[in-house]
């Protein structure tokens, strides 16, 4: 069990796969600080776990998409006098369709919250985190992080930028006893317009998709085991691994064709 003031911080733990990872957490009794909008959800999980798990859970709702934000939250950090063990950057959204299609400020919303939220986060966290002998950082990228995918252009531009950026701070606090890892799930439907996507895909979708409790269970398996790279699913693995060997030309025209459908969707105001 934890030090009773050590805590796992989780980004966007009201819903799907950070609302999942804080459970797996909780199994583990390890506290948790949930970080989302100020939604029921938000404090539905809150309650969860501290009926069923036995733990420290605490709420913060907040706008993560705003640039004071990290800083509000770690300095509730210092004043409740949590010590942050667990960073999880997980909070962030999608949108596809052609790219004009998508309201500029929808894209400006989703570059603030799936990469600049991250780097404050973890500016703010990690020099406490260094401070501690063992610590973790866990930033969700993408099963895309690596594949420029067509009608998706800005969220897989915003999830390649997750991946490299954790990959190099890895090495940069490999000295320390800062562990980071970076979660790249495939498909995992958290809301409407996430299941309307994977909808459209048909059964080639469908064979890629995870539940949020399934990506959550492995994903926080393999943190604490110190992975870097977490790709759940056997079948994104195998992918991720076959990607590679292709001609960028023809993943290209491979990747219009799987992901031409998205167009159907109608993205997010």
């Amino acid at each position: 069990m934890e030090s009773n003031n050590e805590y796992a911080l989780i980004t966007g733990a009201s819903l799907g796969i950070g609302r999942e990872i804080a459970k797996e957490f909780a199994q583990r009794k390890i506290n948790t600080l949930l970080i989302a909008l100020d939604t029921p959800d938000l404090y539905d999980i809150q309650k969860d776990l501290r009926d069923n798990y036995n733990i420290r859970a605490e709420t913060f709702p907040i706008d993560l998409t705003d640039s004071a934000s990290a800083s509000a939250i770690y300095n509730w950090c210092q004043e409740n006098t949590y010590v942050v063990k667990y960073l999880i950057n997980n909070a962030g959204f999608g949108a596809s369709g052609f790219f004009e299609s998508v309201p500029l400020n929808r894209y400006f919303q989703m570059i603030d919250l799936n990469t600049k939220a991250y780097i404050a986060m973890t500016h703010q966290f990690l020099p406490d985190l260094k401070n501690l002998e063992e610590s973790y950082i866990m930033n969700t990228s993408s099963m895309e992080a690596n594949l420029p995918v067509p009608y998706k252009a800005v969220y897989t531009g915003t999830k390649n930028f997750v991946y490299s950026f954790s990959m190099a701070l890895s090495k940069e606090v490999e000295q320390s006893g800062v562990r980071v890892s970076i979660l790249c799930p495939g498909p995992v439907p958290t809301n409407e317009e996430g299941l309307q996507r994977l909808e459209t895909q048909g059964k080639k979708g469908q064979m890629l998709a995870l539940y949020p409790e399934q990506v959550a269970k492995y994903a926080v398996k393999n943190l604490l085991e110190g992975r870097l790279i977490i790709h759940p699913g056997r079948m994104n693995r195998w992918i991720n691994r076959f990607h590679r060997m292709l001609p960028m030309p023809l993943k290209m025209r491979i990747l219009e064709k799987m992901f031409r459908s998205y167009t159907e969707v109608s993205p997010s105001k």
